[in-house]
Order: structure tokens, then C-alpha cells, then sequence
């Protein structure tokens, strides 16, 4: 509901394009430093208590939004966003690939990344009849993030509910304790646990696929909504436009146990970094007709889409359930790294040459980047044909 107006409402208070990427890559600092240790929280003291962790954080970001009036406030609000979202997320994949069963946690890390694009989907739409209800743009943004701040305190209330009920490690059965992690030799040791899962090449392949992936979702979705109001969009139709991403997202899991049946899950996963990456270049071209940029924001939603289930499908099976709280820390920590990246060069680079230039460029290289790491996999496949991941022989739908 609140994130692909951002940027808009930056936009609105005065900011310009590389100040909006400069924050935008706030959200990412805070995760470097937390990204871990979050890991090895949600590993000792349980997902759900790191949820309510998680949700004070998206609520105080969204309260910090509600009441900027400049830079400061906003700048803030990214912090508390990166926060809540590095927690949050660790803490939710965590509890969807819980299970010994391949097929079945396979399953539900499908199911859950539907129900995340669903997410996607709706909330744009759901902001775009609230700022469009209001008279002015500004009034409008801001209402949005009032509304969200109200949603996070009903899932507040929620994870009260459920911790409550949910069962929690036990004492005797962690390997390392809450008060131990935090601690500066804790956190330390959290890095080195965590970063020493890289040695294993499933989660080496699966790691720089999604940052890829992820460095093109973090410039597409935080620079395309400015991008569409620039050429004259208004306002709901730039909320139908991310919803169709994420509608498009959601109707891609329906189509991973036809595409799990016939191909590796890395093809799979460096296919649709490809098309991600062809969608950048070919914006600027379809930006002039509304018809045409819906259809290739439906494409890119679907390309994205895929890259969540399918990369933690091939990470956690090359890791025990006891350390996947680390793995998926792990891997949110690279996407940070790629949200850091992504929006201050892009925003840099826009500042420079244009939005539409840089679009065209950006994507240029990508392709670029994409083709390499897709050759570079098929020649360590052809190395090594034990390395790629099977499908399962009966793919859960």
C-alpha cells in the first residue's frame, strides 16, 4: 500500500531523483549490520517472536513517514523500513521451508510467495483509490502511509495472538542463545557462521542469482512509478500498473511446477534474470503507450516473481534446518547489497542522462551482465552435472 509511492512523495516534499535513490538506499544500510545476527535470533528464540521485533520497526517507519515534512524524517523511515523488512522476511521464509519433506516444503514456499505477490498486488491498488480520493497529490501520499500504519498495528495485534500459541524453541535445543548474539563477539560470530554457508556452490549460485534478480527489482520498482508520472500517468494508473507486477508475480507460481518438471531449477532462475533484465531496456520504448508498458510490467512481475521461491528452493536444500534461520539471513543480506547498489547508481545515473536514458543504458549492461552468469552456469553444469537441482519427480502445485 505504501511503497510504490515513495519516491512520488519524496518527489512532492522536494526531493530530487538522486536524493530519492540516496534514501531509497537507506533501507539497505541498516540490514548490512543486522542481517545475520537477525538469522541466528530467528534460529534461538523463534520466527514469530522476531516478527513482533520486526513489526515494531514497520510501524515506527511508517509513523517516521506520516510526519516528515523533509528529508530528515524520510531518510529515517528507510532505515526502520530496511529493518523491519530484513527481520521480517528472514523470519517468514524461515517458517515456510520448516520441514524435512522436499515436496511439501517446496509446496508451501510456493504457496507463501503467491500470498506475498497477492500482497503486491493489492496494496497498490488499495493506496492508489486512497491518494486518489484526496484532493491534492501530497495529502493523498501521506493518507496511504496512515492507512499502512493502521494495517501494521492490525498485524501487530495478530502475532500478539499467535506467539501466544506458536511453539517456540526450547532451551535445550539451541545451539546458540538470544543473549549470547547480542553481544559484539556474537554478532561477529553470527557473520562468520553465516558467511561460511557460501562455501556450499548451490548457495554460491543461489546467492548472486537473486542479487541480480534483485538489483534490477530495486531500480524497477523504486524509479518506475517517478518514470510513468513523468510521462503523464496519474496516479491510479501507476497503482494498477505495480499491482499487475504483482498480479503477474502471484500468477507465475502457478506455472513453476510446469516449468520444475522439464527444467533445472538454475535455468530456470537465470531464464527469467534474462527477461527481467530485456524488460529494463525495452521501457523507455513502451512507456508511450500505456497498453504496451502494462504488458511489460506484467512480464517483469512474472520474471521477478519467480526468483523468491526458486531461490531459496535451491539453497535450502543444500542446508539443515537448523541453520536455515543463517541462510536466509544470508541471502537477504546479498539483496541488501543489491538495494544499496541499485538505487543511488540508477538515481545517479537518471540525474545525469534522464529516467528514459537511463533505462535504456542500465538495461543495456544488464543484459549484458545476465548473458555472462548464464554462460558461466551452463559451462560449471557441464563441469559438474551433479551439481545442478533436480526438480522433484512429482511437483507439488
Amino acid at each position: 500500500m505504501a511503497n510504490p509511492f515513495f519516491t512520488l512523495y519524496a518527489a512532492e516534499l522536494g526531493a530530487s531523483t538522486f536524493a530519492i535513490g540516496a534514501m531509497v538506499t537507506l533501507r539497505a544500510v541498516l540490514p548490512i549490520f543486522i542481517a545475520l545476527p537477525s538469522g541466528q535470533l530467528i534460529d534461538s528464540i523463534g520466527p514469530v517472536r522476531m516478527l513482533q521485533v520486526g513489526s515494531v520497526a514497520l510501524l515506527a517507519s511508517m509513523l517516521c513517514t506520516v510526519m516528515a515534512t523533509g528529508l530528515v524524517l524520510l531518510s529515517l523511515s528507510q532505515i526502520f523500513l530496511g529493518a523491519a523488512i530484513i527481520i521480517m522476511a528472514s523470519s517468514f521464509q524461515v517458517l515456510v521451508a520448516r520441514g524435512a519433506d522436499r515436496t511439501a516444503r517446496n509446496d508451501a514456499i510456493k504457496r507463501y510467495s503467491m500470498w506475498m505477490s497477492a500482497g503486491g498486488m493489492v496494496g497498490p491498488v488499495l493506496g492508489g483509490l486512497i491518494v486518489s480520493s484526496m484532493a491534492g497529490p501530497l495529502e493523498g501520499y501521506r493518507l496511504a502511509f496512515v492507512f499502512s500504519s493502521v494495517a501494521t498495528l492490525v498485524l501487530m495485534g495478530g502475532l500478539a495472538w499467535l506467539a501466544r500459541h506458536y511453539p517456540h524453541p526450547k532451551v535445550d535445543e539451541i545451539e546458540v542463545r538470544a543473549r549470547d548474539v547480542l553481544t559484539l563477539g556474537g554478532v561477529t560470530q553470527s557473520y562468520r557462521s553465516g558467511i561460511s554457508l557460501a562455501s556450499n556452490r548451490a548457495v554460491q549460485f543461489g546467492l548472486t542469482a537473486t542479487f541480480l534478480i534483485m538489483y534490477i527489482q530495486s531500480l524497477y520498482i523504486s524509479f518506475l512509478p517517478l518514470y510513468l508520472s513523468e510521462n503523464g500517468y496519474v496516479t491510479m494508473l501507476i497503482s494498477v500498473a505495480i499491482a499487475l507486477k504483482g498480479l503477474a508475480g502471484m500468477l507465475a507460481r502457478f506455472l513453476l511446477g510446469f516449468l520444475m518438471a522439464r527444467f533445472a531449477l538454475e535455468t530456470i532462475l537465470t531464464t527469467a534474470g534474462m527477461i527481467a533484465a530485456v524488460c529494463v531496456v525495452l521501457t523507455p520504448l513502451a512507456v508511450q503507450d500505456p497498453i504496451a508498458m502494462m504488458a511489460l510490467v506484467a512480464l517483469m512481475g512474472a520474471a521477478v516473481g519467480v526468483n523468491l521461491p526458486v531461490s531459496i528452493m535451491i539453497m535450502v536444500d543444500a542446508i539443515g534446518e537448523g541453520q536455515r534461520g543463517k541462510l536466509m539471513g544470508l541471502r537477504l543480506l546479498v539483496n541488501r547489497f543489491a538495494q544499496i547498489l541499485s538505487p543511488v547508481m540508477f538515481g545517479l545515473l537518471g540525474q545525469l542522462v534522464g529516467l528514459g536514458a537511463a533505462f535504456l543504458s542500465g538495461g543495456v549492461l544488464l543484459v549484458g551482465v545476465l548473458a555472462g552468469f548464464a554462460a558461466h552456469v551452463r559451462r560449471g553444469a557441464a563441469r559438474d552435472a551433479t551439481w545442478r537441482t533436480p526438480a522433484p519427480k512429482e511437483p507439488a502445485e
